[in-house]
């Protein structure tokens, strides 16, 4: 039993000198402001291949039909105004509601009138949501044919083991 106490005792101290040894090397090289550079160097030199990935990704998104983090980002933003719209109309109701002292129904020629309102409101609504899906549909087919025309003009890249054996 005591040997294995002396083992464990054995190499928990190796254990840790060898994670102080590493460390120091760590920091050693850290501290290294040359390599650092070279590092960040190279992380520029990657900038434009990875802007060019993310332009096909979004072109591959659109022709492929599923979102982007873009996409979902600007989701959100118009799920967090319609809230904020929806919570300002919940406010208003309230209100009303309130005004009339609680007396939804109301006056039945202003109700008539209000539907006759809010039947316009609704038809006049449909026409801008259809013309905005027009819209919305002539820019994606121009975004789609513009991204196959530039997809034609951009370069091949070459995978990581030939560029190092070319250079």
């Amino acid at each position: 039993m005591a040997e294995k106490s002396n083992l464990y005792k054995g190499l928990k101290l190796l254990g840790t000198q060898k994670e102080q040894h590493l460390n120091s090397k760590i920091q050693n090289l850290l501290n290294n402001r040359e390599l650092i550079e070279r590092v960040s160097d190279n992380a520029q030199m990657q900038v434009p291949r990875i802007n060019s990935l993310q332009e096909a990704s979004e072109r591959m998104s659109i022709i492929m039909n599923y979102p982007t983090k873009k996409d979902v980002a600007s989701l959100a933003k118009l799920v967090i105004q319609l809230e904020e719209k929806i919570d300002g109309l919940e406010e208003l109701v309230s209100i009303l509601v309130e005004n009339r002292g609680g007396n939804v129904g109301g006056n039945s020629s202003i109700r008539n009138k209000g539907n006759a309102n809010s039947s316009r409101s609704i038809k006049k609504r449909s026409r801008l949501a259809s013309n905005e899906k027009e819209g919305s549909k002539k820019r994606i087919s121009d975004f789609i044919n513009n991204s196959l025309l530039l997809s034609s003009q951009l370069p091949e890249f070459k995978s990581v083991g030939q560029e190092n054996s070319n250079g």
